[in-house]
């Protein structure tokens, strides 16, 4: 297998027998990461399994182009029941950095966690070798100092996962982090928690093979050279806050064997901190939005490594201070209420108080470790009511709203926690913003949004945002796309390519994963369009054996269709006949969208009145055993 190690670990903690499964089978149906990943869940997950029950599973799996030096071939999906979702489900999430190139190197396409140790322990694996370790001196450590621990151990150059105190205490929002500030949210830190896992140590000195490098070389030199974007390194809420002064983006966060251009980068705060930072993690805490304008520097730097070390997602604490700010606003809850500062929020004494609270689950912070939307079921009334229409169980509704870019409407719902599809469409959508006000900074006008819009996402029609026509065809394009790039291994900071500074037309290129997929694999590159269908017809087939209420749960939240667009600044969209369309007091319609939603399901080969798939489809797919 090129590309491929072969090798998926099975480790059983109950038991602490580790075994290996082929990864072939899998790969040959199911491409890779997400895609495998979703199948081992299928067949080891049931309904009835609870989220910390020690038969769930923590399913970690590589894709076969992590690795082998492709650029952007950094992330690993993981994937398992989790407790953030609401109710408990299926979901996914996904780790980048080097830990999946490491365990790549190491000998392993996956790791598939099942069980529950009797003590505190750790994964080791060191070139093809795997074996479970006394925790007990990482337990109660933070997700850093754990990781310090392990390589003073284990190596210096040792890669890790861990979880931190919220994941030990089985906070519903901790996440799995790691080396070089990776992290996945899904809550599946808590998962690790049950488990008694603390952490994987991996290092490994291999490299999957090739079919073609020649082949392969020359693609990721081409890669390299049509990878040229407009600059916009710094965060979207500090610029639109006016405190883009305070950042000095000075170079890129590489990631594995990566120089791709993406919202990941290494930045200058106030002049004298530097770090890398992520785009959203370093802007969940900024103290000048809570009226705290004079909050050192140091507190909006450390917000982030405060987050991950803990281990609690920075997309639930962002909806969450937002919240308490507004309470603390109204007198919905008082200091005396919640134990915590509230008048000091955007000051660190709260932050630290409150990632405290939550960790230990303690006080009014036991109640946010369940999660905001658990949480609104059991705080008082008057704050319930202030709680946005934004919370989501994993994520944040309304972060691309459908009702300004259609599409979304179907792409959120389809999915068991809020989709990404900003490096999908978005980046487009940023240039072209860019070249509304600024035309000599960027190319993309609104005829080559539309040339975009054939390439990638199957019309021109797809390119007016103002319109239903040609988005039912989009969602499919890029939901498939994401499938294949999550199975691939592909960040989609950098993936796909969908604009260029450095082509004739300023138009990317729609098939250069399936020409990379090819040199890596051998696979004839027109086969790779099959997995995305794949993959999707799969985990419908599980979030229905969950309990999903088809087709109503495919109709975006009410909102979408009830309350008008608001915004203080414009929201440009391109529009038809070359002109640009502000959808500022938009609603969707639901006669429009019902019709748009059916024909989705046409071109999924789903049955039109229920959004089952159809058992021809599924047969079509080699997928007989999921229908019922």
């Amino acid at each position: 297998m090129h590309g491929w190690t072969g090798k998926i670990l099975r480790v059983n903690l109950s038991s602490s027998e580790i075994k290996q499964i082929s990864t072939e089978p899998y790969a040959e149906r199911y491409l890779g990461g997400r895609g495998i990943a979703t199948r081992l869940y299928w067949e080891t997950v049931t309904p009835e399994i609870e989220a910390f029950d020690p038969a769930n599973r923590l399913i970690f799996m590589t894709g076969p182009l992590v690795a082998t030096g492709v650029p952007g071939a950094t992330r690993m999906t993981v994937v398992g029941k989790s407790p953030m979702t609401y109710p408990e489900g299926f979901c996914y999430g996904n780790v980048g950095g080097f830990f999946p190139a490491e365990l790549k190197k190491a000998g392993y396409d996956g790791v598939i966690i099942e069980g529950r140790a009797a003590k505190p322990v750790y994964l080791w694996i060191n070139d093809n070798e795997a074996e479970l370790r006394d925790a007990s001196s990482l337990w109660g450590q933070g997700v850093y100092r754990a990781g310090e621990m392990l390589q003073q151990v284990r190596g210096k150059n040792v890669c890790y996962l861990s979880t931190g105190v919220a994941g030990e205490r089985k906070v519903r929002t901790a996440v799995i982090a790691g080396s070089h500030h990776s992290s996945s949210t899904g809550g599946y830190g808590a998962v690790m928690g049950a488990k008694n896992f603390k952490a994987i140590a991996v290092t490994g000195t291999g490299k999957p093979s090739v079919a073609n490098p020649a082949k392969l070389k020359e693609l990721i030199h081409h890669t390299a050279k049509i990878n040229k974007h407009v600059k916009f390194v710094i965060p979207r809420k500090v610029a639109e806050s006016g405190a883009s002064s305070l950042l000095e983006a000075v170079g890129k966060g590489h990631c594995y064997q990566c120089g791709l251009d993406c919202l990941r980068g290494r930045y200058i705060y106030g002049q004298r901190l530097e770090g890398d930072r992520k785009c959203q993690a370093m802007e969940y805490y900024l103290p000048w939005l809570y009226s705290k304008k004079d909050e050192p520097i140091e507190t909006f730097f450390d917000a982030p490594i405060l987050a991950n070390d803990y281990s609690i997602c920075t997309f639930e604490l962002e909806s969450m201070i937002d919240w308490l700010y507004d309470c603390h606003l109204s007198g919905s809850l008082t200091d005396q209420e919640t134990g915590l500062p509230l008048s000091k929020i955007g000051t660190r004494e709260f932050l630290e108080k409150l990632l405290h609270s939550i960790a230990y689950r303690e006080g009014f912070g036991d109640i946010l470790a369940e999660g905001m939307v658990r949480a609104s079921e059991k705080v008082p009334k008057k704050a319930g009511d202030i709680l946005s229409y934004t919370i989501a169980p994993v994520g944040k509704n309304d972060l691309n709203p459908a009702r300004a870019y259609i599409v979304n409407s179907l792409l959120d719902p389809m999915e068991p926690r809020v989709h990404r599809p900003l490096n999908h469409r978005g980046l487009a959508w940023i240039a072209w913003g860019i070249n509304q006000s600024q035309p000599d900074l960027s190319p993309v006008t609104t005829s080559v949004m539309y040339k975009i819009a054939k390439a990638f996402w199957g019309s021109e029609e797809a390119g007016d945002e103002s319109s239903y026509d040609g988005k039912a065809l989009a969602a499919v394009k890029v939901q498939n796309r994401t499938y294949i790039e999550d199975s691939l291994g592909l960040c989609d900071s950098g993936w796909p390519i969908t604009y260029s500074l450095n082509t004739p037309d300023s138009i990317g290129d729609p098939d250069m994963e399936a020409k990379i997929f090819s040199a890596v694999t051998g696979a004839a590159a027109k086969d790779i369009d099959r997995y995305g269908e794949v993959i999707c017809n799969l985990q419908r087939a599980i979030l229905i054996r969950e309990g999903r209420e088809i087709p109503e749960a495919d109709f975006p939240l009410d909102f979408n269709f009830t309350e008008p667009l608001k915004g203080e600044q414009p929201v440009m969209v391109p529009g038809p006949d070359g002109k640009a369309v502000d959808m500022r007091g938009n609603t969707l319609d639901r006669e429009r969208f019902a019709r748009m939603l059916r024909e989705y399901y046409r071109f999924r080969g789903w049955d039109e009145e229920t959004g089952r798939p159809r058992p021809e489809t599924l047969a079509a797919l080699g997928l007989d055993d999921l229908a019922t």
